[in-house]
């Protein structure tokens, strides 16, 4: 479950918050701005992993460009066992941000920019008898919108990096069509029940946990 994957995120990421916050800077901290670049892998999501490429063109002005992709199943039979479902989300998420890193507090960054979303969301229920397509739902979303940003990177004197990044998506809303066969209905509790599913894997607020190398 989706939430269930976010708890997982949120409580890594409050541990790698601690960890580098108690890490003794005079011994292995170093500072970002004194990098040019960033490589970075997103290990945990709640859009799934992905990589991320930094660079600094201006002091304390970053380009940042990001790509994660998931997917999942949200399949399941019909409470009276007439039919059967193929149902699934798939998304592919990628970003192109500005990032400003603050003089005061190293590390801490605001970022804004544009964020494009290849996302698809889609149900086809069958009748178990004779495998007849009864029905397909299907979510179109809309690819392009915004995104605003707040994070902290901590970068070491080896290098290696850890950054965790709180994004607000600001992008319009989906559409839902229901296409039903002669025999299949979908009441609006069936509509309700749809969509909440898909809510799931269709988040506004994300989440990063990245760690990587500068240089």
């Amino acid at each position: 479950m989706i939430s269930q994957k976010f708890i997982k995120i949120l409580c890594t990421s409050i541990g790698v918050l601690l960890f580098c916050t108690v890490t003794p800077l005079n011994s292995n901290a170093s500072s970002l701005n004194d990098k040019d670049f960033q490589s970075q892998a997103i290990v945990l999501s709640n859009l799934g992993p992905g990589l991320s490429f930094s660079y600094q063109f201006i002091k304390h002005l970053w380009l940042s460009l990001e790509g994660q992709s998931l997917s999942g199943d949200m399949s399941e039979d019909s409470n009276d066992g007439s039919a059967t479902e193929k149902s699934g989300f798939d998304s592919q998420t990628s970003y192109l941000n500005i990032r400003y890193y603050l003089v005061s507090v190293d590390g801490l960054f605001f970022q804004t920019g544009l964020v494009n979303r290849n996302w698809e969301a889609k149900k086809e229920i069958y009748r178990k008898q004779n495998g007849e397509r009864k029905a397909v739902y299907r979510v179109d979303y809309p690819e392009d919108g915004y995104n605003l940003g707040i994070g902290k990177n901590w970068t070491f004197n080896s290098g290696l990096t850890a950054s965790i990044t709180f994004v607000r998506l600001i992008t319009g809303e989906p559409s839902i069509n229901y296409e039903l066969g002669n025999d299949w209905e979908c009441s609006s509790a069936c509509q309700a029940d749809f969509e909440s599913d898909v809510n799931k894997y269709s988040p506004k607020n994300v989440l990063f946990l990245s760690v990587g190398y500068s240089f």
